[in-house]
């Protein structure tokens, strides 16, 4: 890793001298949200299923183990089309009621800060996906399709569609442990989190299998699988610390061209990940080709990936990349409100970043952050603020704001505190938040004391306000002196962003140019002849766009 010294003294005396933020009202940055808010807390999952050979319908029995926060009733959510054959609440029958899409346990029997275990036995079929009023005709949240040798069943959680299929909390601030025992067609190979305990053959074409999984995850990343599938064991990663097998999960006729091309790397971005941010979380890793709706979806140890990203050979490096990377940031640690998103995706999208970084140099990284803000120059979703609380379509919060944009908010970051404070800092976020949950304020506390100053501005800056900078230069010659007039000329919605350790270059120099305000003015002596171009952040640091004067 290369190693940047950026603060300059103009940066730090600024720092130092900017009074903190002071709000009677709760930071946007540690505010939730969401609509949905859990009232206890699920610790752990028991889920038994039984898929068929054919068609959409199959059985389950999901036991839930509950630490009570009060005397709210537990709400399960549950699609309502599934018929519920028992409910039993610590092996007793319970009584319940349906409210929509959720399954209500009225009573409770014991008082807050004990636990009790709930037991649901459903059968039926998932509802179809339907997205802005259209269905695509595919089953939401378990997809199954093709019957024998072409049999394929995978669960499509995200972002909250877990509900579709398996009778959960689904909401990623409460996380669990799981273990699943599936029962499936012979023919057809079995994955799920976690690790594999027990393959059991049951006769009549029936196999058991039994995963699980010792760490907490997010429901939207509990999932399992089953396919014709072919299976290749790759050398272990991470193995100075404990070693994590790494596996590849495909269609036959696809697995040459996986293994040696997208995931022909995949090992050392465990071993890359590991030493940059803390050790792999998990026991194992999968990569599995899948009928997921994403280009891939990051679930704890079994990442699935689209299978028509394979049959056109779409699939790159980045994107699994970018999915390895959610194992630590997503999974691991992983956002408590919907709405702070981009402590999942920005972060995934700067780890493959910092990938192509470690491969291919300064330069690589620089190419990268380039095509990342283009992205975000020309999406219709920078009008809005990353942090948005008017969002109210999940699926909608894949945009570039909590993807490139999310990114860049880190990259800006490691620009303005440097290397040193930024990587300790994202260690330190990761270490307190492995296995649980966080806010964006979280982050800025711990990024603040890495770097010695307060950074709410920056994060309420680069979260909260629409849009970026528009900086317009113009430079002219006055004596023996070079004055550079410096302005930001973007909407007015967007607001003025503060950019203390702004760089320009001219005729090859480097000179600070630090924005505070809407303008800046920087004099610098000057002999030459005649008036030069001037670069804006030759870094490439910041954000922005550049208009022509």
């Amino acid at each position: 890793m290369v190693t940047f010294h950026r603060m300059t003294w103009v940066l730090a005396a600024w720092l130092a001298a900017a009074p903190p933020l002071v709000s009677q009202a709760p930071s946007p940055l540690a505010t939730r949200h969401d609509a949905e808010k859990p009232a206890h807390d699920a610790t752990h999952y028991d889920v038994w299923i039984r898929v068929a050979d054919s068609g959409s319908a199959f059985q389950a029995a999901v036991s839930t183990r509950w630490v009570l926060r009060g005397r709210a009733p537990i709400r399960i959510n549950l699609d309502s089309g599934y018929r519920i054959t028992r409910v039993t609440v610590d092996d007793r029958p319970a009584e319940f009621r349906r409210e929509g899409a959720d399954l209500i346990l009225v009573s409770l029997p014991a008082d807050a800060g004990t636990g009790t275990v709930t037991r649901i036995e459903y059968q039926g079929a998932p509802p179809k996906f339907h997205r802005q009023g259209r269905s695509s005709g595919q089953d939401d949240g378990l997809v199954q399709r093709g019957s024998g040798k072409d049999r394929k069943i995978f669960a499509d959680n995200w972002p909250n569609r877990a509900r579709k299929w398996l009778a959960a909390q689904d909401h990623p601030s409460d996380k669990a442990t799981v273990t699943w025992t599936i029962e499936a067609p012979a023919a057809l190979t079995v994955v799920a989190n976690g690790v594999e305990k027990e393959r059991t053959d049951l006769g009549q074409g029936i196999t058991r299998w039994r995963f699980a999984i010792e760490e907490p995850i997010p429901v939207y990343t509990m999932v399992i699988g089953a396919a014709r599938l072919a299976v290749t064991r790759l050398a272990a990663a991470q193995c100075q610390i404990r070693c994590v097998p790494v596996s590849i999960y495909t269609y036959p006729e696809d697995s040459t061209w996986a293994v040696n091309g997208p995931f022909k790397r995949s090992a050392e971005m465990v071993d890359f990940f590991s030493k940059l941010v803390a050790p792999f979380p998990y026991p194992e890793l999968r990569h599995v080709q899948t009928s997921t709706i994403f280009g891939g979806m990051e679930n704890s140890t079994v990442i699935f990936y689209d299978e028509r990203a394979y049959s056109s050979k779409r699939l790159d490096e980045s994107t699994v990349a970018h999915e390895t990377a959610h194992q630590w940031f997503g999974d691991a640690a992983t956002e408590g409100d919907w709405h702070h998103l981009w402590l999942s995706e920005g972060f995934a999208t700067y780890a493959a970043a910092l990938w192509k970084e470690h491969q291919g140099g300064t330069a690589a990284l620089r190419a990268t952050m380039a095509d990342a803000r283009e992205a975000v120059l020309r999406s219709p979703a920078t009008e809005r603020p990353i942090i948005d609380p008017e969002a109210t379509d999940l699926l909608g919060l894949l945009n570039t704001n909590n993807y490139p944009k999310g990114a860049w908010v880190l990259h800006t970051l490691r620009g303005l505190i440097g290397d040193s404070a930024f990587f300790r800092g994202v260690r330190t976020y990761y270490r307190a938040h492995e296995h649980g949950t966080a806010l964006t304020a979280d982050l800025v506390t711990i990024m603040s004391k890495e770097a010695g100053t307060d950074l709410e501005w920056y994060f309420r800056q680069a979260l909260t306000q629409p849009g970026f900078p528009v900086l317009q230069a113009k430079a002219s010659v006055e004596g023996n002196q070079l004055v550079i007039e410096l302005t930001q000329v973007q909407k007015a919605a967007y607001g003025v962003f503060r950019m203390p350790n702004l760089q320009v270059r001219v005729a090859g120099r480097i000179v600070a140019a630090p924005m505070t305000g809407r303008s800046a003015r920087v004099v610098t002596p000057w002999r030459g002849e005649p008036v030069p171009a001037v670069v804006v952040d030759p870094d490439g640091w910041w954000l922005h766009d550049v208009a022509t004067p």
